[in-house]
């Protein structure tokens, strides 16, 4: 395989330092030679060492310093449907609970500028939930910050108003997220605040999902109580039955049971048990998926390959309980998600280290059929999307870019050679660039410190590429990043940059920057999945 740019001037930049090098040692050794015919045979024998030294210096240099090319290859199956097709908001946005229970601190939802950082990741859901969905309750009348408690929050109909009035000009589908904790005695759920909330949200017209309850298998640690699976399942049934009794409801969607990821045995068992018992209420069965805590991570292991694949093992093992399931074909959600719990790893979730991570989720994710990825959070939080003055961190912009660029049917893939590149195929997105032919949009990373080399197999293409490049401006901890070298920034009525492609001719061996992300656009692909 021939060598390229990168690797051959690698090779030449240590063929010159090992010349010159033995060049040196060329002239240490003319003078040792004078010194040894002047000695004896001792001398000569220390002489002779001595000159081996740099000789064995020089060969160590070159071993530690080559290393063989390592490249990646995808192979894109041209001839097959697309191996799936994600929902049209599969890039969707989690609003935490917190921001409610804190008042909507920082969050004005009658903001232009915060409307538009929405609307520009739309279309999407929005979904309201977190830990402290189980300790809020909606209420018609207005109450103060002191009638709320470390145990139970007030969800006012002015600031339900408020949200969902936010929700239509950003273009986004509220689901919320009800208390699951509201219960009677005998351990079923209450749903009196629920009707409250439902008949209120009629009247005015809201049309909105829902969901019951945040991470039920954990309540016993976070609450120090505990819900049946079997019988969450059961409230799941009635909740749905209680919608259908609602016009406005009759058709939304239902989602959970929003467990955590499946770690352990007992959090499958919870899952299976739910399913056995409220399958038939659910539209979607979501998980909740996190590599991490954010309390002590290293930054070294957000670029560590072996977390990249800590999310296939967590997809596979829900995978592996639906399937016990007859018939099983509801959408799986990632219903939850970020990088680390605990509300994100400060100086490195918002940071441009974080976004390898979210990236490769979102190809991942697709690529093994799951339909939703709800990331957490938009505001708050060190994982948020946006700062506190609704300015965008790294992967606000990744997200645009990701809506913009790549389309909802997955093209199969295989993949083989260096693990620090990782690369996924979709039909790219309508754009007036590429307007004819079946585009196709390769996009991944490389968590090298070094160029990556990937061929593209199987896939033929006009001779131009449409290349995105996003890179840290600074190091990996910057909060601001690069497209093609150049600073991405909104303008000041937070409007979105023009995003150019840098336009680069195919090769054989293509590059991608050390830690970078990359989205490359192929255009009049032979690609059967894409031509429609």
């Amino acid at each position: 395989m021939a060598l390229k740019t990168s690797e051959t001037r690698h090779i030449l930049n240590l063929h010159c330092a090992a010349c010159r090098m033995l060049s040196q040692v060329g002239a240490y050794v003319k003078t040792k030679v004078k010194q040894i015919r002047q000695g004896g045979a001792i001398s000569c024998l220390y002489l002779t060492i001595l000159c081996l030294v740099p000789l064995v210096a020089v060969a160590i240099f070159l071993r530690v310093h080559m290393r063989d090319a390592e490249y990646y290859i995808i192979y894109i199956d041209t001839e097959d449907e697309a191996s799936y097709v994600v929902d049209e908001n599969y890039l969707s946005l989690g609003l935490d609970s917190t921001v409610i229970t804190d008042g909507f601190t920082h969050f004005n939802m009658s903001d232009g500028n915060l409307i538009k950082m929405i609307k520009h990741l739309s279309p999407s859901y929005l979904r309201v939930g977190g830990n402290q969905a189980d300790q809020i309750v909606f209420s018609r009348t207005e109450v103060s910050r002191k009638e709320n408690t470390s145990d139970v929050y007030v969800l006012t109909a002015s600031d339900w108003t408020k949200l969902y009035h936010l929700s239509k000009k950003a273009n986004v589908t509220i689901i919320y997220d009800l208390n699951s904790l509201l219960r009677y005695d005998n351990g079923t759920w209450s749903s009196e605040n629920a009707r409250e909330m439902l008949e209120f949200s009629q009247e005015n017209n809201f049309s909105v999902n829902w969901e019951l309850g945040n991470e039920p298998n954990s309540y016993p640690k976070k609450f120090n109580t505990l819900v049946n699976a079997s019988q969450l399942g059961i409230d799941y049934i009635f909740l749905r039955e209680l919608l259908n009794t609602y016009p406005f409801y009759a058709n939304s969607s239902l989602i959970g049971p929003s467990v955590t990821r499946l770690r352990t045995k007992y959090i499958e068992e919870y899952l299976l048990k739910f399913l056995k018992a409220g399958y038939e209420a659910i539209t979607a069965m979501t998980f909740h998926h996190y590599y991490f805590s954010g309390v002590n991570v290293t930054w070294e292991e957000f670029v560590d390959p072996e977390n990249f694949d800590y999310l296939e093992s967590c997809i596979n093992a829900v995978k592996s309980v639906t399937s016990l399931i007859k018939d099983f074909d509801k959408p799986i959600w990632l219903g939850e998600t970020a990088t680390a719990w605990h509300g994100g790893a400060p100086n490195m979730s918002d940071r441009f280290l974080g976004s390898f991570l979210w990236i490769d989720k979102l190809g991942l994710s697709a690529k093994m059929a799951i339909d939703v990825v709800v990331r957490q959070s938009m505001f708050k939080g060190d994982y948020a999307l946006i700062n506190d003055t609704y300015y965008p961190n790294p992967d606000w912009w990744l997200s645009v870019l990701y809506k913009k660029l790549v389309g909802g049917k997955v093209i199969t893939t295989k993949t083989e050679g260096d693990a620090r590149i990782r690369l996924y195929a979709h039909c790219a997105k309508y754009n007036e660039l590429w307007q004819d032919g079946a585009a196709v949009v390769v996009f991944g990373v490389n968590i090298n410190n070094y160029k990556g080399l990937v061929q593209v197999k199987e896939l033929h293409s006009d001779s131009e590429i449409y290349s995105y490049s996003l890179k840290a401006d600074g190091d990996l901890f910057s909060q601001f990043v690069q497209l093609n070298g150049k600073l991405l920034e909104l303008d000041s009525n937070m409007n979105l940059p023009k995003f150019e492609p840098k336009v680069i001719q195919r090769q054989n061996i293509m590059e991608i920057d050390p830690m970078s992300i990359v989205f490359w656009v192929f255009t009049n692909t032979n690609v059967d999945a894409c031509s429609s």
